[in-house]
């Protein structure tokens, strides 16, 4: 082969120097773009993540408490830790509580000699109510109930939870998260709302065995040993309230020390000599109703011969002057705010008889207003609710008007608004039922009297109902302290025993509670 033709071929095995400069070049292009496809990939799998951390996937499916052998995770926790928290800014939108809702719950106290936190505080309680939840479900269907009794009760709360969220302009889970926290949703609220029901059913056959099971001689014995939170005292009171003063003068200049100071003294003054002049009144034999409605005085401060149980229920600024007093003795009670006149009536056993009654309630029904607030029945609305009133007292006078046909009436009318058609051991004490209710329920009946009543929620800001009640006397039962040992003795017994239940289900923190409060 000759020399030259070596030579060609040589060169031809191969690139030349610019064609490997070119494969080179694209070579380093390819490794670069999959580089740089590598990032992207990592680059949106971070978005991701992010997008799915922010939207609390991972924290509310995160374990955050122990309950005896059940994981509960954050957002099942929030269900409690939540409800435990609504009750406080309840209390706050009153200013009963310090309690700041602009403010995370761990950086303010509910308690700052004790060291703890809101948010202990909410935690500690949910805890406590878990525990009391998982124990009295499990022991219900040890009883024999099964969640089809309670499914019933969960769908209408479901229900009006919807409700509610449509008129506040919400989407249901956007409601949920606004009332049980942000890693709420549906089913989780089924499922604990479920659990709370069915708590509810044990705790319902508790109350029923230990409030029917004690005898005279138990009732009579803790009475001896809790007097003070039994016994009925009976007391009048009148409050006259220094009225504020305008701090501006009448072209809106804010008025000076001097002339402040002068204008307090003057009402404070004003007040003190209306509160010397129902006390000299009252001394001398007038009523304290009459006082009242003399002076248009309003508020519960302000009562003729009111009957509360336990030394503890009347109102502490003037209790210790109170007891102090002799029977029917009056007094004058300097406050910073204004002037009580007190008289203390008497402290004694009650043994007033309590009374029983059915009744059957027709709702008048109601509307919202533009702030979404109830407002009253119209006039057709009352009207509907009385043609309706007036068919089932025609259905009752048509039959043969016993207590037996009352009730099966009661349970044929009466909706889950009302609640039972029995109403018992009521005492004249009672301060939940409203005026309509109490008043015919104490004048002179015989078992076997009824009669319609008509309750307008305007009269009481207690119970926000409006409603004709078709009532039945039943007869007495017994007296009034007896009533009141037997439902307290009750209610400690059954919180001993709930406390017993819990025992054997022990709560311990995870890392998903972090997410709670903070």
């Amino acid at each position: 082969m000759s020399a030259s033709r070596e030579k060609k071929q040589r060169q031809s095995v191969g690139p030349d120097q610019k064609a490997l400069k070119a494969q080179q070049e694209q070579a380093a292009r390819r490794r670069t773009t999959i580089i740089y496809s590598v990032i992207a990939a990592v680059i949106a799998v971070l978005v991701i993540a992010l997008l799915v951390w922010r939207s609390g996937f991972f924290q509310a499916r995160a374990a955050a408490v122990t309950v005896g052998d059940e994981t509960l995770t954050t957002a099942e926790l929030s269900f409690y830790y939540y409800d435990a928290r609504r009750y406080t800014v309840q209390l706050a939108a009153y200013n009963m509580t310090t309690f700041d809702t602009t403010k995370a719950d761990d950086k303010q106290f509910y308690s700052e000699a004790d060291g703890q936190t809101y948010r202990d505080y909410f935690m500690e309680t949910a805890l406590t109510n878990a525990r009391y939840h998982k124990a009295l479900a499990e022991e219900a269907v040890k009883l024999g109930h099964s969640k089809d009794e309670v499914k019933e009760t969960v769908d209408a709360y479901i229900a009006s939870l919807k409700s509610e969220a449509r008129q506040g302009g919400y989407t249901y889970s956007a409601y949920l998260r606004a009332l049980y926290g942000p890693y709420m949703n549906s089913s989780i609220l089924e499922k604990l709302y479920t659990r709370y029901q069915m708590a509810g059913l044990a705790a319902g056959d508790k109350d029923a065995e230990l409030f029917d099971g004690y005898t005279q001689a138990d009732l009579e014995a803790y009475y001896e040993e809790h007097k003070d939170s039994l016994d009925t005292v009976e007391y009048s009171s009148l409050y006259f309230a220094i009225p504020t003063v305008n701090e501006k003068d009448a072209d809106g200049n804010d008025l000076s020390e001097d002339e402040l100071n002068k204008l307090k003294e003057e009402a404070k003054a004003s007040a003190k000599e209306k509160a010397e002049e129902a006390l000299e009144a009252v001394e001398g034999g007038a009523t304290f109703q009459s006082q009242i409605d003399k002076y248009e005085l309003t508020g519960t401060t302000n009562a003729d011969h009111n009957k509360v149980v336990g030394t503890g229920s009347v109102n502490t600024t003037f209790s210790e002057q109170l007891f102090a007093l002799d029977e029917d003795e009056c007094e004058l009670v300097e406050t910073d705010n204004g002037y009580y006149v007190i008289s203390f009536h008497g402290r004694y056993l009650n043994d007033e008889p309590t009374r029983d009654v059915l009744h059957i309630a027709i709702l008048a029904d109601t509307t919202t207003d533009d702030e979404g607030n109830v407002a009253a029945p119209t006039d057709d609305a009352w009207a509907a609710a009385k043609e309706k009133m007036d068919a089932i007292e025609a259905e009752w006078k048509a039959g043969e008007q016993s207590q037996d046909a009352f009730t099966a009436l009661a349970e044929k009318y009466n909706t889950e608004d009302v609640g039972d058609a029995l109403v018992s051991r009521i005492a004249s004490t009672n301060t939940t039922l409203v005026p309509e209710f109490k008043d015919w329920v104490f004048q002179d009946h015989q078992p076997g009297d009824s009669g319609v009543i008509q309750h307008s929620a305007a009269d009481s800001d207690r119970n926000k109902y409006w409603a004709y009640h078709l009532m039945f006397y039943v007869g007495e039962n017994e007296p009034v302290w007896m009533s009141n040992v037997r439902s307290t003795k009750a209610e400690e017994d059954r919180q001993a025993w709930m406390d017993e239940l819990s025992a054997n289900y022990p709560a311990t923190l995870t890392g998903g509670a972090n997410y709670l409060g903070k």
